[in-house]
């Protein structure tokens, strides 16, 4: 048989090897050459993940793109698909593209941040309330996103919003602030004159009004502060070449010195005595600080809140909220049904999936309170994927906090709760976590620090710390029911109910 192995011409056969060896060589210099020309390449493909395992989840159409090294286009066009899935509804398809896109391009800061607010706000019931299983992964999501990227101040505010926003912990969320405030140098400078600063004005801001969530007063007031000097400094920089200040830059800065001075008026009325008739303002006319003044007594005292909870069951797995809370228009008791071994508990570690534990429920609403009266029924019937109640043994708790309150009824109980009892001693709670105490502003409320003086901003002690030792006082009533109770075959009763 005819050997039909093909053979090149002699010439072409003798230049080959030198042609392999010059490629070779020619290769090699320009990898070192690539690596002059970018010294940060190894730092920016920080945390991409090998190759073979991002693309056994994509299909053909985009698997060689990052098989060719263009793993950044690749990650472009699945955010693409991503975008057509959101606008068509179909967000359980956005989760494993979000995880195959990160993973390919980990400098992708906008589908970080999109990914996470897609996990913590779009799963929700037949009532819109957010399937909030999926918090920890957004969380995860998030923490691995500032890991990858952190000089970017983005994903450090989504995070302390989401914190602020979703899950109410403002201790978590003030940390993410503060460290897009510092940026990368430490300091708060960004990247020169283009950026001259490291996060956006609107990162103070919320960073004052975190602070306040935890009744640190005198840190929000620091921070207000520091927001004005820096619209001041950004109007003088402008007027110094020359430049127009825009309009917006003044109202900003008119803005920030007017949540300054509101702070300070809330302080004065909430409390301090005014006898002299110069602190307080139309929201307390008396001359007793509002907190220790209520109504129509002649007792100095926080006020009665009165709360009568109620939890029923009109059909299975449907809830009947209701009940009285004396407190002004506006108040919202918030509600929270869980398997009684719920934890939300943070994902550590590699975040291989989104996937989360189906079998859990959890439920966080609000209701708001009208004439002293709250009602409202819970269907849990229509989401068995959200609500599986697969559990022995379940958690109700009713509470209401007035750190979370609307700003006219913490005229009346304070940022900490000062002004707040409950003539069933049992309802009240007190939140001694260090984390969550606050300025001690009044004397006699349980603070083991100093009161404030009113005046030192920020109010620290010698090691730098806040003088923040004054325990959050608010209601809580907790229940422990079955599932033969939620099923309603046996009544919920105040038997049901156990010690906070």
């Amino acid at each position: 048989m005819a050997n039909k192995t093909k053979r090149y011409p002699e010439r072409v056969q003798r230049s080959l090897v030198p042609t392999l060896g010059a490629s070779a060589v020619l290769l090699g210099i320009a990898g070192f050459l690539q690596s002059k020309i970018d010294p940060t390449a190894e730092k920016y493909h920080k945390g991409e993940t090998n190759i073979g395992t991002v693309s056994s989840g994509m299909n053909n159409e985009f698997m060689l793109l990052p098989l060719l090294g263009f793993r950044e286009a690749a990650a472009g066009l699945l955010w693409v698909r991503c975008d057509e899935f959101f606008h068509s509804g179909d967000y359980d398809a956005i989760l494993p593209l979000v995880r195959i896109i990160t993973l390919l391009d980990p400098h992708a800061e906008n589908v970080y941040v999109t990914g996470a607010w897609h996990l913590s706000y779009n799963f929700t019931d037949a009532n819109e309330r957010s399937d909030r299983r999926y918090i920890a992964p957004a969380m995860a999501l998030l923490d691995e996103g500032i890991a990858n990227n952190p000089d970017i101040p983005d994903i450090k505010f989504e995070k302390g919003w989401e914190e602020y926003d979703k899950v109410k912990n403002f201790a978590v969320a003030e940390e993410a602030f503060k460290s897009a405030i510092a940026g990368p140098h430490g300091d708060g400078s960004g990247n020169g004159d283009d950026a001259p600063y490291a996060a956006p004005l609107k990162t103070l801001h919320i960073l004052a009004h975190t602070y306040e969530k935890q009744g640190r007063i005198p840190e929000a007031l620091a921070e207000w502060k520091a927001a004005q000097d820096r619209s001041n400094k950004i109007i003088d920089d402008l007027t110094k070449k020359g430049k127009k200040v825009e309009f917006g830059v003044i109202q900003m800065l008119r803005a920030e010195q007017h949540n300054y001075d509101e702070a300070l008026q809330r302080y004065h009325n909430r409390y301090l005595p005014d006898p002299n008739k110069h602190l307080h303002d139309n929201v307390n006319p008396s001359d007793k600080p509002a907190v220790l003044w209520p109504t129509g007594t002649n007792t100095p005292g926080p006020w009665d809140v009165a709360f009568v909870p109620k939890v029923e069951i009109k059909r299975p797995k449907v809830f009947k909220i209701s009940g009285q809370l004396n407190a002004a228009d506006g108040a919202r008791v918030d509600v929270r049904i869980t398997d009684w071994d719920y934890n939300d508990k943070p994902i550590t570690g590699v975040l291989s999936s989104f996937n989360i534990d189906m079998s859990q429920t959890i439920l966080v609403d609000s209701i708001s309170e009208r004439k002293t009266k709250f009602e409202r029924e819970m269907d849990m019937s229509k989401d068995p994927k959200m609500y599986s109640f697969s559990q022995p043994y379940y958690r109700v708790i009713l509470s209401y906090n007035p750190r979370t309150t609307s700003p006219h009824l913490q005229d009346r109980f304070g940022w900490s709760g000062e002004g707040i009892t409950d003539n069933n001693q049992s309802h009240v709670a007190y939140f001694n976590n260090p984390e969550l105490l606050g300025t001690a502003m009044i004397a006699g409320q349980g603070a083991t620090g100093p009161v404030w003086d009113g005046t030192t901003v920020p109010w620290r002690d010698a090691d730098g710390k806040p003088l923040a030792s004054q325990p959050s006082r608010y209601i809580k009533v907790t229940y422990k029911i079955s599932r033969d109770q939620i099923m309603a075959l046996k009544p919920i009763t105040d038997n049901d109910i156990v010690p906070n």
